[in-house]
């Protein structure tokens, strides 16, 4: 079967699942043909026997590149089914708030959500997880995964569990949209680390950063993705008002002799709950 898949993807968690998917995909004789979500283009879905969505949750929702790319997939004649992959830095309940807005918007054009997963991969915003708990979050993500795969490939349905005021609390929380534009306009770079290499610039997924007249500029169109954050050679990027939150370099994603995976004071019983129950999975499928 012919796949496509459409992501976004800020500091490159997300990329990793979906570059999983596909090679998952094409070990078992499918495809998966990605489209970068920013790239703001409309999707035709002709020709495909199904879609995958990739997206990192913020602040509880699918940020506003899926969910505008979503928008611009025409009404299809015939139902084709969906597959949701979504990934954040903590196992929370409220995260299957997240797709809501999105499954509607899907099911208006015939495209029908059958299968929704929840993977941990390491923050980039708030605090910093240990490189060891982000290799963990990996390796378990590339266990799970493929399982979920044959789930949906052998017609096996998997919805995640709702609660009661999920759909207003997922509304409430997108005013982190109208937040992320206010707070990038407070983004600065340190003139005394930066090197001027104009990474952030090229590299920034919603165009938001300028390098004019000797100063770097920074506009109302920020996702607080923070891949300007991560990525900066020099952590010379200050993350506006919320500076003490930033993660200022890339995950090795690298077993090292160092075991403790350090888990946070923060939802340290959601971690631990969640890893537990991957291997409880992983170990049945052995």
């Amino acid at each position: 079967m012919k796949f496509l898949g459409i992501y976004f993807t800020g500091t490159g968690n997300t990329k990793r699942v979906c570059l999983t998917a596909q090679s998952e995909l094409l070990s078992r004789g499918h495809s998966l043909d990605l489209v970068d979500a920013i790239e703001n283009k409309p999707i035709s879905l002709a020709g495909y026997d199904g879609l995958f969505v990739f997206y990192p949750i913020y602040a509880f929702n699918a940020p506003k590149p899926i969910i505008a790319c979503a928008k611009s997939i025409k009404k299809l004649e015939k139902p084709i089914p969906c597959v949701i992959m979504k990934q954040s830095g903590e196992h929370l309940f409220w995260n299957n708030a997240s797709s809501l807005h999105l499954i509607s918007i899907l099911k208006r054009r015939n495209i029908l959500v059958r299968n929704e997963y929840h993977y941990l991969m390491p923050y980039s915003f708030v605090f910093r997880h240990s490189d060891y708990m982000a290799f963990r979050m990996k390796s378990v993500m590339e266990k799970l995964l493929p399982m979920d795969l044959d789930l949906f490939l052998q017609g096996k349905d998997v919805h995640v569990k709702r609660f009661f005021f999920d759909r207003p609390f997922a509304a409430i929380l997108r005013i982190q949209r109208w937040g992320g534009r206010f707070n990038g306009r407070f983004y600065k770079v340190d003139a005394n680390k930066c090197v001027q290499c104009m990474r952030c610039v090229k590299e920034c997924p919603a165009e938001n950063i300028s390098f004019e007249d000797g100063k770097f500029r920074f506009g109302g169109k920020c996702l607080m993705c923070q891949r300007c954050v991560m990525h900066c050679p020099k952590k010379a990027v200050k993350a506006g008002l919320f500076d003490s939150w930033r993660v200022d370099e890339p995950y090795s994603f690298e077993e090292t002799g160092y075991q403790e995976e350090r888990k946070p004071r923060y939802c340290r019983k959601n971690y631990q709950r969640y890893f537990e129950e991957a291997e409880k999975r992983i170990g049945k499928a052995k």
